[in-house]
Protein backbone atom coordinates (compact mmCIF):
# COMPACT_ATOMS: atom_id res chain seq x y z
CA UNK A 1 0.00 0.00 0.00
CA UNK A 2 2.89 2.17 0.90
CA UNK A 3 3.85 1.94 -3.02
CA UNK A 4 0.09 3.07 -4.11
CA UNK A 5 0.54 6.40 -2.41
CA UNK A 6 3.67 6.93 -4.13
CA UNK A 7 2.22 6.39 -7.43
CA UNK A 8 -0.81 7.55 -6.62
CA UNK A 9 -0.59 10.94 -4.46
CA UNK A 10 -3.83 11.74 -4.81
CA UNK A 11 -5.45 8.89 -1.93
CA UNK A 12 -2.47 10.54 0.09
CA UNK A 13 -4.61 11.77 3.09
CA UNK A 14 -1.56 12.91 4.68
CA UNK A 15 -0.92 16.14 1.96
CA UNK A 16 -1.22 14.38 -1.43
CA UNK A 17 -2.26 15.89 -4.53
CA UNK A 18 -5.74 15.89 -3.58
CA UNK A 19 -5.52 17.30 -0.16
CA UNK A 20 -7.17 20.25 0.50
CA UNK A 21 -3.87 21.97 1.45
CA UNK A 22 -2.97 21.50 -2.22
CA UNK A 23 -6.33 22.80 -3.42
CA UNK A 24 -5.94 26.42 -1.54
CA UNK A 25 -2.35 26.55 -2.64
CA UNK A 26 -3.59 25.95 -6.42
CA UNK A 27 -6.57 28.09 -5.89
CA UNK A 28 -4.44 31.29 -4.22
CA UNK A 29 -1.61 30.49 -7.20
CA UNK A 30 -4.20 30.75 -9.99
CA UNK A 31 -6.09 34.04 -7.93
CA UNK A 32 -2.79 35.72 -7.74
CA UNK A 33 -2.17 35.01 -11.47
CA UNK A 34 -5.01 36.49 -12.47
CA UNK A 35 -4.64 39.68 -10.05
CA UNK A 36 -0.85 39.88 -11.98
CA UNK A 37 -2.18 39.50 -15.42
CA UNK A 38 -4.95 42.07 -14.90
CA UNK A 39 -2.44 44.73 -13.56
CA UNK A 40 0.11 43.97 -15.96
CA UNK A 41 -2.08 44.39 -18.94
CA UNK A 42 -3.34 47.89 -17.28
CA UNK A 43 0.37 48.76 -17.19
CA UNK A 44 1.30 48.14 -20.88
CA UNK A 45 -1.96 49.94 -21.35
CA UNK A 46 -0.88 52.82 -19.85
CA UNK A 47 1.34 53.10 -22.88
CA UNK A 48 -1.96 53.43 -25.26
CA UNK A 49 -3.64 55.51 -23.11
CA UNK A 50 -5.51 56.11 -19.53
CA UNK A 51 -8.29 55.57 -20.92
CA UNK A 52 -7.68 52.15 -22.53
CA UNK A 53 -5.65 50.90 -19.33
CA UNK A 54 -8.37 51.88 -16.70
CA UNK A 55 -10.89 50.06 -18.83
CA UNK A 56 -8.94 47.59 -19.06
CA UNK A 57 -8.18 47.55 -15.17
CA UNK A 58 -12.50 47.47 -14.80
CA UNK A 59 -12.54 44.71 -16.71
CA UNK A 60 -9.91 42.71 -14.98
CA UNK A 61 -11.70 43.18 -11.87
CA UNK A 62 -15.03 42.11 -13.12
CA UNK A 63 -13.77 38.87 -13.88
CA UNK A 64 -11.33 38.68 -10.42
CA UNK A 65 -13.60 39.85 -7.62
CA UNK A 66 -16.19 37.60 -8.76
CA UNK A 67 -13.41 34.53 -8.93
CA UNK A 68 -12.28 35.48 -5.88
CA UNK A 69 -16.01 35.77 -3.94
CA UNK A 70 -16.31 31.94 -5.53
CA UNK A 71 -13.18 30.74 -3.68
CA UNK A 72 -13.84 32.19 -0.31
CA UNK A 73 -17.42 30.41 -0.30
CA UNK A 74 -16.20 26.79 -1.62
CA UNK A 75 -12.73 26.78 -0.11
CA UNK A 76 -14.50 26.76 3.22
CA UNK A 77 -16.44 23.42 2.66
CA UNK A 78 -13.21 21.55 0.89
CA UNK A 79 -13.20 18.25 2.22
CA UNK A 80 -16.17 17.97 4.30
CA UNK A 81 -19.73 16.58 3.57
CA UNK A 82 -20.56 16.43 -0.36
CA UNK A 83 -23.48 17.57 0.18
CA UNK A 84 -22.57 20.96 2.18
CA UNK A 85 -19.74 21.81 -0.51
CA UNK A 86 -22.23 21.04 -3.46
CA UNK A 87 -24.59 23.50 -1.84
CA UNK A 88 -21.49 25.87 -1.60
CA UNK A 89 -20.66 25.76 -5.33
CA UNK A 90 -24.33 26.11 -6.17
CA UNK A 91 -24.07 29.21 -4.03
CA UNK A 92 -20.73 30.43 -5.05
CA UNK A 93 -21.35 30.09 -8.45
CA UNK A 94 -24.42 31.99 -8.25
CA UNK A 95 -22.90 34.89 -6.06
CA UNK A 96 -20.28 34.91 -8.86
CA UNK A 97 -22.69 35.67 -11.77
CA UNK A 98 -24.46 38.00 -9.65
CA UNK A 99 -21.20 40.21 -8.48
CA UNK A 100 -19.82 40.10 -12.16
CA UNK A 101 -23.73 41.62 -13.59
CA UNK A 102 -23.19 44.05 -10.84
CA UNK A 103 -19.75 44.99 -11.42
CA UNK A 104 -20.39 45.44 -15.15
CA UNK A 105 -23.39 47.36 -14.62
CA UNK A 106 -21.78 49.50 -12.17
CA UNK A 107 -18.73 50.21 -14.24
CA UNK A 108 -21.32 50.78 -17.36
CA UNK A 109 -22.98 52.87 -15.80
CA UNK A 110 -20.60 55.42 -13.54
CA UNK A 111 -17.36 55.06 -15.78
CA UNK A 112 -16.96 57.77 -18.18
CA UNK A 113 -15.33 57.26 -20.83
CA UNK A 114 -14.87 53.85 -21.09
CA UNK A 115 -12.74 51.80 -23.68
CA UNK A 116 -15.47 49.23 -24.19
CA UNK A 117 -12.75 47.18 -26.37
CA UNK A 118 -10.35 47.07 -23.47
CA UNK A 119 -12.80 46.27 -20.59
CA UNK A 120 -13.65 42.75 -22.47
CA UNK A 121 -9.85 42.50 -23.16
CA UNK A 122 -9.21 42.82 -19.94
CA UNK A 123 -12.15 40.73 -18.74
CA UNK A 124 -11.42 38.07 -21.13
CA UNK A 125 -7.80 37.69 -20.16
CA UNK A 126 -8.64 37.28 -16.26
CA UNK A 127 -11.07 34.63 -17.25
CA UNK A 128 -8.52 32.72 -19.96
CA UNK A 129 -5.38 32.66 -17.23
CA UNK A 130 -7.88 31.26 -14.28
CA UNK A 131 -8.86 28.56 -16.72
CA UNK A 132 -4.86 28.18 -18.29
CA UNK A 133 -3.02 28.70 -14.79
CA UNK A 134 -4.30 25.34 -12.86
CA UNK A 135 -3.01 23.24 -15.98
CA UNK A 136 0.47 24.03 -15.90
CA UNK A 137 1.63 23.70 -12.67
CA UNK A 138 -1.14 25.27 -10.56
Amino acid sequence: MEGADKNFPEMNPAGGQGSSTDIHLVTRRCLRAQSLTGLALAGALLLVGPVAAYSSLFGSLAAYVPSLLFALIVLRNVGGDSAAFLRAAVLGEAAKLLTTALICMAVFMLVEPLAYGWFFAGMILVIFIGFLRPLFGG
